[in-house]
């Protein structure tokens, strides 16, 4: 099963390191921070970059939750693990699980997506990770490369930045 581990934003990464040390490879299957890619403009170039999907957030994997959240308490930045109810915390549903599954690749990274964009400006999506969520864009910007999709996550709606490559051009 899946769960959510919120800690302090822009320590997502060294808290996924610091679980996967301390906590114990019975209890844990997996831990990662979901990624997007996108394209960024410096000293006047296209560079491929990284950055995170749900900021604030660590996922876990682990079919032994009650030890797992056991171990997790000796981890120092831990801010909440989410769904936790008495000794242990509750899974993701499987509708969240599916949508981070959706979004990115076995590494949880969601890559570009292509997208078209026609007579008015309405874009239309070629391929990626955006393929599944055409009506939920909810902004673009062509000119950061990226687009805003707005989905439901964890029982409330989240905004998530994906990177987009214009592939072609209406009138």
């Amino acid at each position: 099963m899946w769960y959510v581990i919120q800690t302090l934003g822009g320590e997502e990464e060294r808290t996924a390191d610091m679980i996967r040390k301390k906590v114990s490879p019975e209890y844990l299957e997996e831990c990662f921070v979901p990624k997007r890619e996108r394209m960024k403009k410096f000293h006047g170039a296209w560079n491929q970059v990284e950055e995170i999907l749900f900021q604030g957030y660590v996922f876990v994997v682990s079919d032994r939750p009650k030890e797992l959240y056991q171990e997790l308490k000796e981890i120092p930045w831990l801010t909440k693990v989410l769904g936790r109810e008495e000794e242990y915390f509750f899974s993701l549903s499987k509708e969240d699980e599916e949508l981070v599954r959706k979004m990115g690749n076995q590494e949880h990274k969601a890559g570009i997506s292509r997208i078209a964009v026609e007579e008015g400006k309405k874009i239309r999506i070629v391929d990626g990770p955006l393929e599944n969520y055409v009506g939920d864009v909810v902004k673009v910007n062509l000119h950061k490369r990226e687009v805003v999709v707005k989905v439901e996550f964890m029982g409330r709606p989240v905004d998530l930045k994906m990177g987009i490559e214009v592939v072609e051009q209406g009138a």
